[in-house]
């Protein structure tokens, strides 16, 4: 985005475009050429910083579409986690929780790879990281079961594995649809 149009962008319109560009980065950094597991996590992180802002860049009736995304409104969750309590995407031993990811790898011998690796969610751990955010934080009760229920809609589609890029992308879908200005 070149500065002209930035200087015209809405700040709930520029936060999108934040987390959009976040997506594309994490995607770029979890494959051939480019496989790194720390630019993974940081981009994950951003784009959780940058969706969750387009909640606070929203007026009232942007809010108003957004409250109908539970996607949008995991990720907000997962979000208040990181800030709060836990960098999630990452192994870290001094970590408030486990994570609620693994890392799938593909090897590849004598052949190009396809991809080199993708995180998938754990919804197990998930639960339980939630549960214990509830126990220390009642009043986030509501935010907290709205992400039960996403997991659960998750859980119903019967897929083997849950893949974060999957996830974020419908979430963003999500976003771009309750704010988005024609």
């Amino acid at each position: 985005m070149d500065e002209a149009t930035l200087k015209k962008t809405p700040p709930v319109l520029l936060r999108l475009a934040h987390a959009e560009h976040f997506l594309n980065e994490y995607l770029r950094h979890s494959g051939p050429p480019i496989d790194s597991y720390f630019l993974m996590i940081g981009y994950f992180d951003a784009f959780l910083f940058a969706l969750a802002s387009v909640w606070d860049m929203a007026n009232k009736e942007e809010k108003d579409r957004l409250k109908a995304y539970r996607g949008f409104r995991f990720f907000k969750v997962l979000r208040n986690i990181t800030v709060h309590h836990s960098i999630l995407a990452a192994m870290i031993d001094e970590n408030k929780f486990q994570r609620p990811f693994s890392r799938e790898t593909t090897i590849v011998g004598g052949g190009p790879q396809s991809f080199s690796s993708r995180l998938f969610f754990r919804l197990d751990v998930l639960r339980e990281i939630l549960s214990a955010v509830e126990r220390e934080h009642k009043k986030e009760k509501c935010n907290l079961d709205v992400a039960r229920e996403y997991i659960a809609e998750i859980e119903s589609r019967g897929l083997a594995h849950v893949y974060l890029e999957d996830i974020m992308s419908e979430a963003l879908k999500e976003a771009k649809l309750a704010v988005e200005r024609v």
